[in-house]
């Protein structure tokens, strides 16, 4: 692993160097004020309210003596030790992470937002799952093969974490590339130490099949089906985070936290962390002091790049997962087999002046938020944070991947084979994405040595992607096209990865 100064300037290279700036500092979360997207002010404080110098979710109710599950965003990480200064129930802060996790009556919520290194204070809100031939479609069956290749890339080079519900640990596809297994052991508010994650080796920790089937899309061997249902990385290798049947803000911070101090000390070398979850909070704009997109820049910042499913709240616009809004992770759309964008699959805003903010343009949202996290005040910055398109789409709709007999989605779903189920949602195109961009560093990595920054990798999928192979496809629902990963193999085994000004986006519906 390299230092992370050195991580730090080479995973924003690829990004200012086509913007003409030079940002350096530290990923501490700073600056002076409240930020929030550059919309009017009523609907950039929608969701929250202005309570000393920080921002609160307004779902937290000051005057309640009630005891309320609360995360706290810090400036850094230093910060966080003010936990220490509350005469609180339950309060402690995370290894990596300028966050911490409480539970406190109405008075101490106040008290906490008129800290002043508080960024913002959020409830401990639930997180919403966003539930064959989608190699095929990808291209990644060619890239398996090697065709037209210098080799043949199955993964084998790279490391992929999910944070999901878990993961059948002995199912026969999954077992071989399985190199942890974390599960959530603690209880928040009762113990006090924050060792929250144990490797449970292959023990099945999956409530429900949706890990598991997540986790087959992207490096399932296929060795029950003949190869048939294999992931997009079948020799990939896997770490879950499991969040059980339901995940919480809390849990999937605590999960990125303990994966970043993991990749600090050495213990794994992870490339990709694949969410395929979000909040209820649709139509939010992008709120960079959210413990989980805070959460995610730190994790860029190590070199990882997180990849997000665009929600199941199409067709409908302005409905995109406020997580895959960030300018540093990839989101995704989904399509049915035939290539048409999937009715249920979250789209973006439209450039048609409905919104205040309807930003496409993925390097400017990177260099203010860039320059919002090296300290820049927030009322300096002028422009948005974030994207309000789809990063790409891949196939979401009845993907075959692996299942236990008897798990929920299996039941509901009930399928012939096995080992194997059909499953619907911008979840199943999240992992097939995750799958299509191991293989792009795989090559990288076999080709040139080294792992290439997340931003390389997420600018040349998207660079490559095909907008044209629907004439209905647009910037909301699938943003720079159709995920064509043996384009993006080639270019990454040439060492030309795409930088983001070549990112050409498909017409918003407003321009049809």
């Amino acid at each position: 692993m390299t230092d992370e100064n050195s991580t730090e300037r080479a995973t924003r290279r690829t990004v200012l160097r086509s913007v003409g700036t030079g940002l350096a500092g530290s990923v501490a979360l700073s600056g002076t004020g409240a930020a929030f997207d550059g919309e009017s002010v009523g609907e950039a404080l929608e969701g929250v309210f202005e309570a000393g110098g920080a921002l609160v979710d307004d779902a937290l109710d000051p005057e309640s003596d009630a005891l309320q599950e609360v995360m706290i965003v810090f400036e850094d990480t230093e910060a966080v030790v003010r936990l220490e200064e509350l005469d609180a129930e339950f309060a402690i802060g995370f290894d990596t992470l300028p966050v911490g996790y409480a539970k406190l009556p109405g008075s101490l919520v106040e008290t906490v937002a008129d800290w002043e290194p508080v960024r913002y204070v959020s409830s401990n809100y639930e997180l919403e799952f966003h539930n064959d031939n989608a190699r095929e479609d990808t291209n990644a069956d060619a890239v398996q093969a090697g065709a037209g290749l210098e080799t043949p890339y199955t993964g084998e080079n790279v490391h992929v974490a999910v944070i999901d519900s878990g993961i059948g640990g002995s199912h026969p596809d999954l077992q071989p590339n399985l190199e942890a297994n974390y599960q959530y052991v603690g209880i928040p508010g009762i113990q006090d130490e924050p060792l929250w994650w144990q490797d449970v080796d292959d023990i099945d920790t999956d409530a429900n099949g949706h890990g598991t089937h997540c986790a087959g899309s992207i490096g399932g061997t296929g060795s029950e089906s003949g190869g048939e249902y294999a992931g997009m990385a079948p020799d990939v290798d896997l770490t879950m985070y499991s969040t059980s049947a339901g995940p919480a803000i809390a849990f999937t911070v605590a999960a990125y936290d303990d994966l970043i101090r993991r990749q600090r000390e050495g213990d794994h070398d992870i490339q990709i962390v694949s969410n395929s979850y979000g909040s209820g909070q649709i139509g939010r704009p992008f709120l960079p002091e959210d413990p989980l997109n805070v959460a995610t820049w730190h994790a860029h910042e190590e070199g990882i790049l997180s990849v997000f499913a665009a929600g199941n709240d199409g067709p409908d616009t302005g409905t995109l997962n406020q997580y895959a809004k960030a300018p540093h992770v990839l989101g995704v759309g989904a399509t049915d087999a035939e290539g048409a964008v999937a009715d249920f699959s979250s789209r973006g805003r439209p450039q048609d002046g409905t919104y205040d903010t309807d930003n496409y343009d993925r390097a400017a949202a990177y260099e203010n938020l860039a320059a919002f996290h090296d300290g820049v005040p927030a009322d300096e910055i002028d422009g948005p944070l974030g994207i309000y398109r789809n990063g790409v789409a891949a196939k979401g709709d009845a993907v075959m991947s692996t299942l236990e007999r008897f798990d929920l989605i299996n039941v509901l779903q009930p399928d012939d084979e096995r080992y194997y189920g059909p499953a619907s949602g911008t979840s199943m195109s999240c992992p097939v994405t995750a799958g299509c961009a191991a293989l792009v560093y795989d090559a990288a990595i076999e080709r040139n040595g080294d792992a290439p920054a997340p931003m390389d990798v997420l600018a040349t999928l998207e660079a490559t992607a095909d907008e044209r192979r629907r004439e209905s496809y647009t910037a909301e629902a699938v943003g720079a096209g159709y995920v064509d990963v043996h384009a993006a193999v080639e270019r990454a085994e040439a060492g030309e990865f795409a930088a983001v000004d070549e990112i050409d986006v498909a017409p918003s519906a407003a321009e049809r």
